[in-house]
């Protein structure tokens, strides 16, 4: 503690001796983080939240809630939402969506493009997946992906996803 007076003060001294400029940073500096602040903020609005049941029972089904919410980012934006089910589910289905959602079902993958989601918009779909015969843990792997290109694939704009959120519930 005693030693940092010092150092401060040598600080101030050689930034005072220069004329200050050791204390302003160059315009460039400054600018370069505000732009990249921007662009890394296009996703980080959006969120999307799955609901689904902790348990169930052998040959039963889940409902899992899926719900997108745009918080800030202003236009028009589209979300693919990939939904991958384990080999613990014998058939999934879109049991309920708008009609601003596409979705298609390959296997025990689903994949659905979420269309017209501006500015405060929040939109909602319901996914089901049938068990199989045996005990377990049946998992479900959710992830999205955003952009403003309205000639987007869904396909392609699968591949870019990084980010995953896990859904697990109990076979009694």
């Amino acid at each position: 503690m005693s030693d940092l007076f010092p150092r401060r003060f040598a600080a101030v001294a050689l930034a005072a001796a220069l004329g200050g400029t050791l204390l302003v940073q160059p315009a460039t500096a400054v600018a370069a983080p505000a732009a990249a602040a921007s662009t890394a903020t296009t996703v980080a609005p959006f969120r999307y939240e799955v609901y689904f049941p902790k348990y169930t029972y052998r040959g039963g089904n889940l409902t899992y809630t899926v719900k997108v919410r745009n918080n800030k980012v202003r236009g028009q934006h589209y979300v693919a939402l990939v939904g991958e089910f384990s080999s613990n589910f014998r058939a999934v289905r879109v049991v309920s969506k708008p009609r601003s959602v596409r979705c298609s079902v390959k296997g025990r993958t689903v994949l659905c493009l979420i269309s017209s989601l501006d500015k405060g918009d929040v939109t909602s779909f319901k996914l089901r997946g049938w068990v199989g015969p045996r005990r377990g843990t049946a998992t479900v792997r959710f992830g999205a992906a955003v952009t403003s290109n309205p000639h987007v694939s869904a396909k392609r704009l699968a591949k870019e996803i990084r980010s995953r959120l896990s859904a697990r519930s109990r076979i009694l």
